[in-house]
Parts: structure tokens; sequence; C-alpha cells
């Protein structure tokens, strides 16, 4: 009895939206009453919703109330124009795929649940509809709390089967690097995994690009999807989708079927189905404009602490070269007991442990300033440069508690700058030292070919790194040492290796030791 109804009739037995007629593909229809008081009967039984055929006879509202017989004629398909729907309380058209004919399509101002001005007219509020309304203010309490997309999709598409009669749903996300929709969580009623090439890309495409939701009523019946074997398996019939998007831009689609039976969903829930995903894109918009704050803050974080590195050492290099010029006076002891080993074999580790320092001041002074420098390489035997930095770092008190075994089966030749390798090398011992116990510790060093690349591997028998921790170890500041640890020495690390057009990593497992693998190309140039 609806005045906006394509069939009016006025009998006081019949409901204000009694019943609808739904054409679907193949050229078949389906009648579906709605809830109606009097109910539907077709042929003398009561139905809720039945396929029709030419001659069938309706009755709305009782036995002995109005009757109505069905029937169709059949248009040819070149007579049917392109179909634009025009959203309610809206002057911008919507165009409808030729391909999506016959289908429900509607825009989110011809949703009720987001156009609060349909709210207002009776005949749109049904006891249905308020039971709607409490499941989509459920599934945003639900949605809100989420910290992840993942955790989002997880709790939107278990509270979608509670809501619907779905057999098997799929959300997808937008790849902004691919520009492609990407299957982010499938699954079934049973929380079985589905074929994820079961998702019409017609509908899909059309419902991410043109921003509305499509209901479709009998897909096997649809010409859509005539070459499509997983809908054939599946036997898929009803299908609803719907845009997740907010204010800024559309961030996927969310995809539900029925293999019950055909014309299973309805208008209103589609209306449902896309209010939800309203809610849903609201909550990843959030969650995306967080992470964006985050990344900002960590930034400008990292930016104010490379200032105050920067400062720092400026302030105190000064101060630390003019440390280290008292040393030289160490070669004038070299040369007054120049016939002593011991002595010149000291005064050589003193004089370079003073350069070493005045290459670490120069090395952070450039992290500082962000800045990947050029360093100066020749081509040389890299086994002896390892032998020396060995020789060195031996004294060192943590280093000489623990074992040390450099092992190698050839000894190439390398274009490399051997005072930053050696700085390398040092920096990765130390770690090992701290990772290893007192006297048990053993680190292995090992150097190899491997087709065109020189590899060296600094290996510990310690605790190990968790997989949480390594994911982090790469960060500049990040440092599992509190106040004793920097940050930046992996880092440098990375730096001084990427700029011998190298490469670093590390394998890890807890229990049982760390290596860090150093790949050097052999010809470098």
């Amino acid at each position: 009895r609806a005045y906006e109804n394509e069939l009016r009739i006025e009998d006081s037995r019949i409901s204000r939206r009694h019943a609808e007629i739904v054409k679907i593909w193949g050229g078949k229809y389906v009648f579906r009453d709605k809830e109606s008081k009097c109910g539907s009967f077709i042929n003398g039984l009561r139905v809720q919703e039945h396929m029709l055929n030419t001659g069938d006879e309706i009755v709305l509202g009782g036995l002995n109330a109005t009757k109505l017989t069905f029937g169709y004629t059949q248009q040819r398909t070149q007579n049917i124009p392109i179909v634009e729907a025009q959203a309610t309380d809206s002057h911008a058209p919507v165009n409808i795929d030729p391909e999506l004919r016959g289908a429900t399509v509607i825009t989110d101002q011809q949703t009720r649940f987001l156009n609060t001005a349909l709210m207002q007219k009776p005949e749109y509020v049904t006891s249905t509809t308020l039971q709607r309304l409490a499941s989509l203010y459920e599934i945003t309490h639900k949605l809100l709390p989420a910290q992840s997309v993942n955790e989002l999709a997880e709790t939107w598409l278990s509270e979608l089967f509670k809501a619907l009669p779905i057999d098997q749903g799929a959300i997808l996300l937008h790849h902004p690097g691919t520009n492609q929709l990407e299957v982010a969580l499938a699954y079934s009623r049973e929380k079985k995994e589905i074929n994820r090439n079961i998702v019409s890309n017609t509908i899909v495409e059309h419902t991410f690009k043109e921003k509305v939701a499509i209901l479709t009523h009998d897909a096997t019946s649809d010409e859509r999807f005539a070459t499509n074997v997983s809908v054939i398996l599946e036997n898929i019939r009803s299908v609803l989708a719907a845009p997740i998007s907010s204010k800024l831009r559309v961030w996927g689609v969310i995809y539900l079927d029925s293999r019950t039976k055909a014309a299973l969903f309805n208008s209103e829930d589609l209306e449902f189905l896309m209010a939800t995903a309203r809610e849903a894109g609201l909550v990843i918009e959030n969650l995306k404009l967080i992470e964006e704050l985050r990344a900002t803050q960590e930034q400008l974080i990292k930016t104010e602490r490379l200032a105050t590195i920067g400062k720092l050492t400026s302030a105190i290099s000064h101060e630390i070269r003019n440390r280290l010029a008292l040393l030289t006076g160490i070669e004038f002891i070299e040369m007054k007991y120049s016939d002593d080993p011991e002595v010149k074999q000291f005064t050589n580790m003193v004089l370079e442990g003073q350069r070493r320092a005045l290459a670490l001041v120069e090395e952070i002074r450039a992290f500082a300033r962000n800045r990947t420098e050029q360093y100066e390489k020749t081509r040389k035997p890299i086994v002896p440069a390892v032998k020396k930095t060995l020789s060195i770092i031996r004294l060192d008190t943590g280093v000489s508690k623990r074992t040390i075994n450099f092992t190698y089966d050839v000894e190439p030749e390398l274009v490399f700058n051997e005072e930053k390798l050696e700085q390398v090398i040092i920096n990765l011992i130390r770690n090992a030292v701290e990772a290893t116990q007192e006297y048990t510790g053993e680190i292995n060093i090992n150097l190899s070919v491997v087709e065109k690349d020189v590899v060296i591997k600094v290996s510990d028998n310690g605790e190990g790194i968790s997989p949480e921790i390594m994911t982090a170890i790469w960060e500049p500041f990040f440092t599992t040492k509190g106040e004793e640890g920097t940050g930046i020495g992996l880092e440098i690390c990375r730096r001084i290796i990427e700029a011998h057009n190298g490469h670093i990593s590390c394998n890890s497992q807890l229990g049982v030791g760390t290596c860090f693998i150093i790949n050097l190309p052999l010809e470098n140039v």
C-alpha cells in the first residue's frame, strides 16, 4: 500500500511493503514475501519465496483477498537501454555496468542506515530494521577497539556470520603498490578456508570503482559466472558486495555469498552490509592515520636524536683530539727503543688505537648528519687485514675471555677500505662478546668465496636473538643494552658495507647463537 511501490494496491489486508518480484539472470523472476501480516499465497499455497512461472496465481493478504496472475513479455537484449540509477536525495547518477543489469545496486544515500532522512519515513522502519540497527550498533562497538586491520577483519567477518544467512565471506583490501584488490581474509561459516578465486571480479571491481553496494539473486544462472568453474563447483547462489569506504577513500570490498538457495538476501540486507562496511572503513581510516602519526613521531624523534648526537659529537671531538694528540709522543718512545720488538709492537698498537678513535668520531659525525661517506678503497688481500683486526681486538679484556677462531679456505684480493672493514668486524665481535659467557663463549670468523662475493661470517654460541627483537636490530637507536648502548653500532656497520656495494644480514636462533653475514663483491668498483 506504500506510495513509492511500483505496484500499489488499496487493500487493508495488504501490508505497506507486502512483497516484491525480482528479476534474476536467465530471464527468471522470484517472488518474495516481505514479512507481511496476512501472508502471500501462490497457486493456493502460502509461500515466503517462489520461482515464478507464467500463469501463476498470486493472492496477497489472505486466500480471499486480492488476486494477481503473473506473466511477462521477453524483450530483446539490444533494445534494453543502459541503466542509470538515481541516488535518493542526490543528483549524482550511478553508472551501472551493463553486465550487472538485473542486480540490485544502491549507493550510500539509498541506505536507510546511513541516510537518516529515510529513517523518518514510517514505511522504511520495520521490526527487522530495528533489529538491524541493534546489530549495527553492536558490530560498531566491537570494531572500534581493533588495533590492526587484521584484527578488524576477523571481528567483522565473524559478526556478519551471526547477522546474515551467509555461507562464506571475503574481505578484499586495495594495495596501493600494485593498485589491485587483494584478499585479506576469506573463510566459510565453519571457519574453513575457501577458494579465494570464488570472488566475482565484475562485482568486486564495480563495487570498488563506483562506490556502490551490489546484490545478485542467483549466481548459478548469472551470465557473468558462466565461465567461473568455482561458482559451478561451489554452487554459489546469492551474492552481496559493499565498498569499505570512509571520507578519505575506498579501502576495499566486503564480499558475501550463499550456497543454499537463490534470492536469499533482500535489499535491507544489502543496506545493512553497506552500513557495516562504512563503519569498518572509518576504523581502517583511523588505524591508518595512527600509523602515519606514529611514523611521523618516530621520524621526528630520530631527527632530534641525530641533531643531539651531531651537537654532542662536535662538542667532544675537539676535546678528544686534544687528548689523543698527547699520544703522538709515543713515536719518540718508539724511536728511542727501536731495537726492542716488544716496545715497537705496543707503540704500534697505541698509534693504531689513536687512529681508530679519530676515525670513529668522524663516523659518528657523518651518521649524525645522515650522510653516507665515500671511502677511499684499494685492491689488496683481505685475509691479512682480518688477521690484523683480530690481533688488535684480542687485547680487549672481554675478548680475551672468549675463544676466537678464524678460518678461511681462500685468500682473495678485494677492493675495500681496510680501516672501515676493521671497524665493522670489531663491532660485530664486541656484540658477540656481550652475547656470550666468559670462558665458555666461542666466536668464529669464517671467510669464503661464494660465486662472485667474498663472504665473512661472524658467529657465536650466545643466547641468540628473539624474532621480535630481530625485526628491530637494524633500526637506528634500537638497543637491548640499556644505558650502555647507543643503538647506532649496527647502523654504522650497515652503512659501511653498503658503501662497499655489499650487504650485511643476520641469522639467529634462541639458545643456539647468532651469525652476522657480510657479502662483499669481488669486482668492487
